[in-house]
């Protein structure tokens, strides 16, 4: 991290509540993720620190961006990893942006991908606390080939990171915060919602 890379607002791509996400400036596949100023660092330490752990447990990305370190920009430290991109090479939208045209056909394509995206987390027991549709982007990868890619929210705010090490911590807990939340996350999108499941719940 000697160097500073400079971050312009021609470089921004979009911003979430606690970041900000620009295009790297000289390597076009990355992008780099900017805490704003007035959030806690906290939780940007814990994100980080939970990507590196994915990485020596050598889990499978299909379905996550790769975090390639940190670098010092002129907008303060900044995470990065892949920059999404369609085929293209526009940025992907998100998920969000294709539920709003309420196709049918996509959203019986997206009702499955859900449930793939929801069983690859189970299995490399993943947490995520927010698979809202805002972090989730739909990446085109050929002619009528998609794939779903989560961008943020992944990851547990826990001081004491028990669901890192234990894969039944990380599953309950990832199946808790699903079962309780994805009506909410997909209250706006009706011909979904109904249709998507919750996870079994895991007895103890």
């Amino acid at each position: 991290m000697s160097d500073t890379v400079s971050l312009s607002p021609q470089d921004f791509v979009a911003e979430g509540t606690d970041r900000a996400c620009y295009r790297h400036p000289t390597e076009a596949k990355y992008c780099i993720k900017v805490l704003h100023p007035e959030c806690r660092i906290g939780r940007f330490w814990r994100e980080v620190k939970y990507y590196r752990r994915l990485q020596r447990r050598k889990v499978g990305f299909h379905h996550l961006t790769s975090f390639h370190g940190l670098v010092k920009t002129s907008l303060g430290l900044g995470a990065v990893f892949d920059l999404v991109l369609d085929d293209d090479g526009r940025v992907s939208k998100s998920l969000e942006h294709y539920l709003a045209k309420d196709d049918r056909r996509f959203n019986d394509w997206v009702v499955n991908e859900i449930e793939s995206l929801k069983q690859d987390l189970y299995d490399q027991w993943i947490v995520f606390h927010d698979l809202n549709p805002t972090n989730i982007l739909v990446q085109r990868i050929g002619f009528d080939e998609f794939r779903l890619v989560v961008i943020d929210g992944i990851g547990h705010n826990h001081f004491i990171p028990l669901a890192s090490f234990s894969s039944r911590i990380a599953r309950k807990k990832l199946v808790r915060v699903w079962n309780r939340r994805y009506r909410q996350w997909y209250a706006a999108f009706p011909s979904v919602v109904g249709r998507l499941k919750p996870y079994p719940v895991i007895r103890s």
